[in-house]
């Protein structure tokens, strides 16, 4: 649990203990993985750019894409966000790009974050 300046707690958990576990794994690695969820987000998106009249057709895959993408990062509490799918898929390239790259900068696919505490 991290502390503010102040002493007051809070949790930092992006997944909520509900979805959390313990694993231990061997296989392709999981940053592989998200760099191909997020190149089907991008492909996606750009197919929505081209086609705008499908988009409402297009929110429940891409809604499905970014939890995947979101858990994978452990950040699946952004997920909660009922209009992150809207604003995406109406958003530019550029503000995929800078969205793909925060998630990826910020999340933590390996887990390692709060391992000891079971918090980060």
């Amino acid at each position: 649990m991290s502390r503010d300046a102040e002493g007051d707690d809070f949790d930092l958990r992006a997944n909520g203990p509900a979805y959390t576990t313990g694993q231990q794994r061997h296989g392709v690695p999981l940053t592989y993985v998200g760099e191909k969820l997020g190149s089907a987000i991008e492909k996606l998106h750009r197919y929505a750019l081209r086609h705008p009249q499908e988009i409402e057709d297009l929110q429940a895959p891409m809604y499905y894409l970014l939890v995947a993408h979101l858990g994978l990062h452990n950040m699946l509490g952004k997920a909660n966000d009922h209009s992150l799918t809207k604003r995406l898929l109406r958003g530019s390239a550029t503000d995929m790009q800078t969205w793909l790259r925060l998630v990826e900068r910020e999340g933590d696919v390996e887990g390692l974050a709060g391992l000891q505490s079971g918090r980060r």
